[in-house]
């Protein structure tokens, strides 16, 4: 009798359910890897963004005004605000926007575009003499990189879920 070569069935199962395991511990661990990465780029434009609002109000003091950078234009996303302190090329990835906070802090917004919970705002008081800085996500609904106007009182401004204060 001539001897076939090959798996048995039972082999072919415990390998299948192997791969199975291995993928139930990988998957999570990507997708944990990815939300991380994205945070981190949030923090990176926040960070980028604070430095620009920073030096702008150096050379606005210099030249007698010291106001913080003016939000104005139009609310979308072609607006010249998006990219005034970063490369075009970073916050392509970003939607911008405008808002206001309750009490009339005028807001600029960069939404990440693979997750709009992922939410990146420069504010600045109406009379321009406060602002803050600071990025959202669903771990953490304010984290400010700068500025003293405070969460309580940006009441109203974007965050990830919706409006700071809800």
């Amino acid at each position: 009798m001539k001897k076939v070569k090959g798996f048995t069935l039972i082999e072919l199962v415990i390998v299948i359910a192997i791969i199975g395991i291995l993928a139930t511990i990988a998957v999570p661990a990507f997708n944990n890897s990815v939300r991380t990465a994205r945070v981190a780029s949030a923090r990176a434009l926040a960070a980028t963004v604070n430095t620009g609002v920073i030096s702008d109000y150096i050379q606005s003091t210099m030249s007698g005004s010291g106001a913080y950078p003016l939000v104005d234009g139009n609310n979308e996303d072609a607006n010249p605000f998006k990219s005034k302190f970063t490369d075009s090329s970073v916050t392509s990835n970003w939607t911008f926007s405008t808002s206001t906070s309750t009490r009339g802090d005028v807001c600029a917004v960069w939404k990440l575009n693979n997750d709009d919970s992922i939410v990146v705002v420069y504010a600045h008081a109406a009379d321009r003499s406060g602002y803050n800085v600071y990025f959202s996500h669903q771990d953490a609904n304010f984290t400010s990189l700068g500025g003293d106007i405070t969460d309580v009182q940006l009441a109203g401004a974007p965050d990830s879920d919706g409006v700071l204060g809800d």
